[in-house]
């Protein structure tokens, strides 16, 4: 972790951002005796929350910043938090937090931001698990962006945090080419995306089968026209057997299984439903149940040895457990890394054939 500056008694934090993330951040702050006395945010400069003044960081930078701590209260895929730490150091900031940091300032914080951000992972302890799944990855390239990951998750220092590749999600300019035609299996659809991603690559599709559970995100994938003659979309979760599991609904790409979800879905192990249907490409971002999916696919991936493309930023666990479990299977996969949006979501394992 970063040491926290104390700041001088007159004063407290700065925090950065006042949605949904930064309004927890503020409350935990203050409910653990940690005074906050400014708040930054465009889009809301001018309010005030919690009686703290809201002022944008253009109104900030006459000196108000000068030697004080700012915690970043951003915790998403789309902001490019390197561009904010530049701003606010510009701005006169002398220490600059994130999220990461949020447990040393509040040690009883009741924000959970999610995603790969957990405050009960141990990394000590699994040191071991990322050692080993590390020795896995087949370049330089992976390995030196693996440490990254681990090191920022870790310490919250923006230094430590990769750039990501914004353009070539799914298909990685630097990794090997697919084989065409594509025959594509998508778990986590969403309205199409990743397709369109392989069309803009200039890769031919002969086919799709693509899962997507939220009633929205359906029936977008379901009306556009790719233009591919074979292509199956089904309105179905994915998991490790066929069940009926909760589910939260909301629209967006976020929408995940979850024990407190608004509504019910019927989810498939993938091996229950497709038989004799011709696979060399998987690509899974079923919101942190990509383990549980690959388990019901084991028998596709075994016997055709598809390129798997799984997303690897849900859960801090899933960066080793992953690899580890295709790796268990002894298929002879090799294993690489990229990151494709801000803060290491966007993170995905490319297991490749040799």
């Amino acid at each position: 972790m970063l040491p926290v500056v104390n700041q001088p008694a007159s004063e407290g934090l700065v925090v950065y951002g006042l949605g949904s993330v930064g309004q927890g951040i503020v409350d935990d702050l203050l409910a653990g005796g940690t005074a906050v006395d400014l708040i930054l945010d465009r889009g809301k400069r001018g309010q005030s929350y919690r009686d703290i003044p809201v002022l944008s960081l253009d109104d900030a930078a006459d000196g108000r910043l000068a030697d004080r701590t700012v915690l970043i209260g951003l915790h998403n895929h789309y902001v490019d938090i390197k561009q904010i730490h530049g701003e606010l150091v510009e701005a006169g900031a002398a220490r600059v937090l994130t999220p990461v940091n949020l447990p040393d300032l509040a040690p009883d914080a009741l924000t959970r931001p999610g995603y790969w951000l957990d405050k009960d992972f141990d990394y000590a302890a699994h040191k071991p698990d990322f050692a080993r799944v590390r020795a896995l990855l087949a370049d330089e390239v992976s390995r030196a962006l693996f440490d990254a990951i681990v090191a920022y998750r870790q310490s919250g220092d923006v230094a430590d945090c990769p750039a990501p590749s914004l353009e070539d999600e799914y298909t990685p300019a630097d990794l090997p080419r697919l084989a065409e035609p594509l025959r594509i299996v998508d778990c986590g659809a969403f309205t199409g995306v990743a397709i369109h991603k392989f069309l803009k690559a200039g890769y031919a599709i002969d086919s799709f089968v693509a899962f997507e559970p939220d009633a929205g995100n359906f029936a977008t994938l379901a009306s556009r026209d790719f233009n591919i003659g074979r292509r199956l979309c089904l309105p179905l979760g994915t998991w490790s057997s066929t069940c009926q599991l909760h589910f939260s609904s909301d629209g967006s790409m976020a929408s995940r299984l979850s024990d407190a979800g608004d509504t019910v879905i019927q989810c498939v192990a993938v091996d229950d439903v497709l038989h004799g249907e011709q696979v060399n490409v998987v690509k899974l971002d079923v919101e942190g149940a990509e383990i549980e999916t690959l388990k019901g696919m084991r028998k596709i991936i075994a016997e055709q040895k598809p390129a798997l493309l799984v997303s690897a930023y849900h859960l801090p666990e899933h960066l080793y457990e992953i690899v580890d479990l295709i790796e268990s299977w002894n298929l002879g996969y090799r294993f690489h890394l990229r990151t494709h949006e801000f803060n290491t979501f966007g993170t995905v394992v490319y297991a490749f054939q040799p």
